[in-house]
C-alpha cells in the first residue's frame, strides 16, 4: 500500500539549498539531483519500512548517486511518511535530532 508523503517546511529549504549548489556546478547535475530525490521519495512512499531505523523511530534512506540522506518517520495509523530532513551526509546528525524536538 502506498503511503502519503508529508515534508516539513524546513525540508523544502534543505532541497532548495542542495539543488542550488548542484546547479552552480552544472545545470544537468542539479536536475539529476532533483530526479534522484524524487525517485527515492517515491520508493519510500511505496516501501516505507524498507530502510533501517537510525534513531528511535527515525529512518534514513540514501539518495542514489549523491551524498545525501533522507530522514523520515512513519505515521502508521494515518499511512503517512513524514520527511524531517534531506541533508548532506557530512552534516551533523544533531540537526535532525533538533528538528525532532521542535
Amino acid at each position: 500500500m502506498k503511503y502519503k508523503l508529508k515534508l516539513l517546511p524546513i525540508v523544502y529549504q534543505d532541497l532548495r539549498k542542495a539543488k542550488k549548489w548542484y546547479l552552480e556546478i552544472n545545470a544537468a547535475l542539479g536536475e539529476d539531483f532533483k530526479l534522484k530525490v524524487n525517485e527515492e521519495l517515491d520508493y519510500i512512499k511505496q516501501y516505507p519500512k524498507h530502510y533501517q531505523k537510525r534513531y528511535k523511530e527515525l529512518r534514513q534512506a540514501i539518495v542514489g548517486r549523491f551524498p545525501y540522506t533522507i530522514y523520515y518517520l512513519i505515521e502508521e495509523e494515518l499511512k503517512i511518511v513524514v520527511v524531517v530532513g534531506v541533508l548532506a551526509q557530512k552534516q551533523s546528525f544533531d540537526r535532525i535530532k533538533k528538528r525532532l524536538k521542535e
